[in-house]
């Protein structure tokens, strides 16, 4: 694992924890919240990471083509000499 993947797992878990902070604040009386709130905690962590490795793949540095052998590239002058 490099560290840009753990720096997006960490960051997905960073949210979760933050969410579940609020939920365990809420009073048990008052489900729907706690609900919305650990739907919101699972989804919302789930598309940081998805989100976090769609970016990481972007930004991967491509790798050069290497020249194929044998091939030469030769440049003759033009006629009449270099312009002034």
């Amino acid at each position: 694992m490099t560290s840009g993947q753990l720096l997006v797992l960490g960051a997905s878990i960073l949210w979760i924890l933050l969410c579940m902070r609020f939920w365990w604040a809420i009073d048990r009386e008052h489900t729907w919240q706690r609900r919305f709130i650990a739907i919101g905690a699972g989804l919302g962590g789930g598309l940081v990471y998805l989100i976090g490795t769609m970016m990481l793949e972007m930004l991967k540095e491509e790798k050069a083509p290497e020249p194929q052998g044998g091939t030469e590239i030769r440049v003759t002058p033009r006629p009449g000499g270099a312009p002034k």
